[in-house]
């Protein structure tokens, strides 16, 4: 990949001053989320566009929604700066993941002002998948250092594209208590980064930079007790773009990066299929709004938003950890290959820890009934 610009570049070629430009830029960003953010709330409350509390929410009280607008403009300037400074890089930045992210952002700002049915919403993002995956390619191998690469085969297209969607409605799922989907997204955008670092690809490095900027400039409103939520807008936007990055890398890396990506957010994927599979285990419509997920679990039977977020956020970054040692050659290959055992051991420890205390709380499992209770 090219990485050394040209003098008719509009960044220059000076690695000292864009080693104080970039993290000057997403300061910037993260002071410009803010600004909007605090200006979102006072349009949304002006206008009643709040979330109140339902079968999904963890909240009691009406609370804004579509922060993530924010995120969206100032990812969107983000990408743009990436794209003009690494112009080899442009057409995938810009077509391959901001204007799918983009599709699916304007359709959760309409579902946020007004409820789509949940099987349009599902064909707008099967399609978006497609055309994600057909634009930058599948996911043809996925490997793990010192073992044989796992070759997709066939299953190359449909993986990718459950990825894409899976992705994108399981961090949606997660916009449910004050401060989770924004600190999760602060890590990942730190953890792509760093990957990127590794694997030194700029434009990514930036890009996740970015991420993390703008979701820290929301997280300011969102933190417990919470002004204003993420919404479909931030939500959808951010799973599209968090599943798109995995294949921005250069080809050759897809195999490397696909596994220590989605490490980074395991909370946020494993935490949803979990209750899917529950609920579909149990007779209930998985896709009907309720609150058995494990964060829900652990608000519901008496731990604070703030508390549970930082958990979620705390597992995210040690993923993170061991995704970013797989990329790095300079760990051991046993530790790299030993690496993808962390988020199982992780979740595995995390289930068992949180039906443990509702069990004492005496919360009924997960599943148990029909319908979810009413929020407290």
């Amino acid at each position: 990949m090219q990485t050394t610009p040209s003098t008719t570049e509009l960044f220059p070629p000076l690695h000292d001053l864009e080693s104080v430009l970039w993290p000057g830029l997403a300061l910037l960003a993260f002071v410009v989320t803010a600004v909007i953010v605090d200006l979102v709330i006072v349009v949304a409350t002006r206008y009643r566009l709040v979330d109140l509390p339902n079968r999904r929410s963890a909240h009691a009280l009406p609370t804004a929604r579509g922060g993530g607008a924010a995120i969206v403009v100032t990812m969107a300037a983000g990408a743009t700066a990436a794209a003009i400074r690494w112009p080899a890089m442009a057409v995938p930045i810009m077509l391959g993941a901001l204007a799918p992210a983009l599709v699916i952002g304007v359709v959760g700002a309409i579902d946020d002002m007004q409820p789509l049915k949940a099987s349009l919403r599902l064909l707008i993002h099967i399609t978006v998948a497609v055309a994600i995956t057909w634009f930058l390619g599948p996911i043809r191998v996925v490997g793990i250092p010192g073992l044989p690469d796992i070759e997709l085969g066939w299953a190359a297209w449909p993986v990718t594209v459950l990825w894409i969607v899976g992705l994108t409605n399981a961090y949606n799922f997660m916009d449910g208590i004050d401060g989770m989907a924004g600190l999760g997204a602060v890590v990942a955008g730190l953890s792509i980064a760093t990957i990127a670092v590794a694997l030194w690809v700029p434009p990514l490095m930036v890009l996740g930079g970015f991420l993390a900027a703008a979701a820290g400039g929301f997280l300011v409103f969102n933190w417990q007790p919470a002004r204003i939520f993420m919404g479909d807008v931030g939500s959808g936007f951010l799973g599209v773009f968090f599943a798109a990055i995995p294949l921005l890398f250069h080809a050759r890396f897809h195999s490397d990066v696909i596994l220590p990506v989605a490490m980074c957010l395991w909370p946020y994927i494993y935490d949803p299929f979990l209750s899917v599979f529950r609920r579909a285990l149990s007779g209930h419509n998985p896709l009907e709004p309720h609150r058995e997920f494990l964060f829900h679990r652990l608000v519901r039977s008496g731990v604070p938003h703030a508390w549970v977020s930082l958990l979620y956020g705390g597992l995210a970054a040690v993923g993170g950890l061991a995704g970013v040692a797989m990329v790095t050659p300079q760990i051991p290959l046993q530790l790299r290959m030993l690496a993808p055992l962390v988020p199982v051991i992780l979740a595995a420890g995390l289930t068992v820890a949180v039906e443990a205390r509702c069990a004492r709380v005496g919360l009924a499992p997960a599943g148990g009934s029909k319908h979810s209770p009413k929020p407290t």
